[in-house]
């Protein structure tokens, strides 16, 4: 499963954060500097072992801590329509 920004968000950066609305269910999210680049590492679609093991690099946490804060905020991005999934051309 491939993850994909949802084309139809805006997204604006506001002092170095990303802020989200879609306007289909008028949902807002205001990212912290985590959630940002995990926006900004998303501009094209990624499987989400490849999105973690970039944290890693970026953040130089331990895999358990990586994988679960990184599921917990796609689940809660595709949940508010930030974020879809695809499967694999």
């Amino acid at each position: 499963m491939l993850l994909n920004r949802n084309q139809d968000i805006c997204a604006a950066e506001l002092d170095g954060e990303i802020c989200l609305f879609n306007p289909q269910s008028a949902a807002y999210l205001h990212l912290n500097s985590t959630g940002s680049s995990i926006w900004n590492l998303l501009e094209a679609p990624t499987a989400l072992d490849d999105l973690i093991n970039k944290l890693q690099v970026l953040y130089a946490v331990d895999l358990d801590t990586c994988r679960s804060e990184t599921e917990s905020f796609v689940a809660a991005a595709l949940e508010k329509g930030m974020l879809l999934q695809s499967q694999p051309v």
